[in-house]
């Protein structure tokens, strides 16, 4: 009897998946766009299509998918994500979120409350990547992606992937923006993104897609204004979440040498003594040279390197102070570790400033792919 009454409870134990939903009778979301436009939230979800994923995991589709979105607007955003629940027919499913999308009205004036309600939706993770937007995000999320590959392997959606061939601004979680957003001595890049079509092709037919242009620099939860790739470009070759970048260095009217940039260390530099408060970096990188258009010598190449580097990372250190930012994280460095000293400047408003003698670079010994562009036959020649 004992024995029977143990097999019934088995399996009534066993009943319990039968309320288990099958993966295709729900929506899931892939990303989110966040818009604030005529005193209400416009709120963009796009879906994972199935269809295209699975002829992705065999290679790639020999069709584009078509891209599903679903829209809604409201006073709040868990108002206008109702709106979305209203149409789209199936169970929204979150646990592939990846992608949130913040148009530039929201970082200039509702950031904070737009971070604060995804926050607390228990339903949406915080692993997701953060952008920044001034194009509709309805047209970000309809861009394509080569080959026919589903959205899910856009740059975007694995931006570090991509730093392995060209660094751009490191990337940024929602999770990382939830824990800085409200720290006023931190300066938050927010990268930005943006539309292009002429890039890739189809035959002969435009393919627009999405490119990274630069961030926005927020601060205590404030839009302090956009700064674009050009004018982080020092700054995006030497932090420390880059891996390769390459650059152009000039020697005379002919002489061009393609060098590439590798995994940089930077670190800050904050002394104190009578005269006051002193800053600078240390910047430690490795470089290969690729090309050149002709014969150079190694110790030439090095030093206008050093030139050219140190130039980059002064000036984007200039150009983020005009818009009110840090990027180098000075101001929180001091705020951390020499909290007495950030409070007396924080009252005198005197924060000291970088100057370009103090950046100092060191570029580990010279490699080249063919070693007579980099000239170093002739510095082993010269015994050097």
């Amino acid at each position: 009897m004992r024995k029977f009454i143990y097999i019934i409870w088995i399996f009534s134990v066993l009943t319990g998946c039968a309320k288990i939903h099958e993966i295709q009778f729900q929506a899931y979301a892939v990303g989110i766009g966040i818009d604030y436009q005529n005193d209400e939230y416009q709120v963009v979800l796009q879906f994972l299509d199935f269809s295209n994923v699975a002829k992705t995991e065999q290679g790639k589709s020999d069709q584009p998918s078509p891209v599903w979105l679903g829209e809604g607007r409201g006073k709040t955003v868990e108002d206008a994500i109702i709106k979305i629940y209203h149409g789209i027919q199936i169970p929204v499913n979150y646990d592939q979120l990846s992608v949130f999308i913040f148009g530039k009205s929201v970082l200039e004036n509702r950031l904070s409350k737009t971070v604060e309600a995804l926050d607390t939706n228990f339903n949406i993770r915080l692993t997701g990547w953060v952008y920044g937007t001034e194009e509709p995000v309805e047209k970000i999320f309809t861009t394509k992606v080569p080959f026919n590959y589903a959205y899910t392997n856009a740059r975007i959606v694995q931006p570090q992937y991509m730093q392995q061939q060209d660094s751009s601004i490191p990337a940024l979680s929602l999770q990382g923006l939830v824990y800085q957003l409200h720290e006023k001595s931190k300066t938050i890049l927010v990268p930005s993104i943006s539309t292009e079509d002429a890039i890739m092709k189809m035959d002969q037919d435009k393919l627009p897609v999405t490119v990274f242009n630069g961030a926005y620099l927020m601060k205590g939860a404030k839009l302090k204004g956009h700064l674009t790739e050009k004018d982080l470009e020092g700054f995006i070759r030497v932090n420390n979440k880059s891996v390769r970048s390459p650059v152009i260095v000039r020697g005379g009217k002919e002489e061009i040498v393609q060098v590439e940039l590798l995994n940089p260390k930077v670190k800050r530099m904050v002394n104190k003594d009578q005269n006051g408060m002193q800053i600078g970096l240390d910047i430690k990188i490795s470089a290969i040279v690729r090309e050149s258009s002709k014969e150079i010598l190694s110790s030439t190449i090095k030093r206008k390197l050093k030139e050219q580097i140190r130039k980059e990372v002064y000036d984007a250190y200039l150009k983020s102070q005009k818009v009110g930012g840090d990027i180098y994280q000075f101001e929180d460095y001091m705020y951390r570790f020499m909290h007495d000293d950030w409070k007396s400047l924080q009252t005198s408003g005197k924060f000291p400033t970088l100057n370009k003698k103090d950046i100092h670079v060191e570029i580990a010994p010279l490699k080249s792919i063919n070693r007579i562009n980099a000239g170093v036959d002739t510095l082993l020649n010269n015994g050097k």
